[in-house]
């Protein structure tokens, strides 16, 4: 049995599970957002996990941050965005990125 959720229903999600300090809210709505399209695109209907999605994804404040984490130096941020979306997904949103982890 599915249920569709609200935006505000993945948000409050992560607080249910104790992990609303996990992604900032406009992390999270970045994340139903790309979530949501993934479904549309692919026809295929996702299970709602925060802790799986917690595991899955990490937010960062920018692509040269999260390059970093993998030891790699960019200079600007058009070259790490670049860089990690040859490795993995990138949800970008006003204030940071969430990247898929590999």
């Amino acid at each position: 049995m599915k249920q569709t959720i609200t935006e505000y229903q993945f948000i409050e999600a992560f607080r249910h599970a104790g992990r609303e300090t996990q992604f900032s809210v406009n992390a999270r709505r970045a994340l139903f957002a790309h979530l949501e399209d993934y479904e549309k695109s692919t026809c295929f209907e996702l299970e709602l996990d925060p802790i799986g999605i917690c595991c899955e994804f990490a937010e960062h404040p920018s692509a040269i941050s999260a390059s970093k984490e993998y030891g790699q130096n960019f200079d600007n941020e058009s070259d790490a965005i670049d860089w990690l979306r040859e490795q993995t997904q990138v949800v970008e949103f006003q204030s940071g990125i969430v990247i898929q982890l590999f």
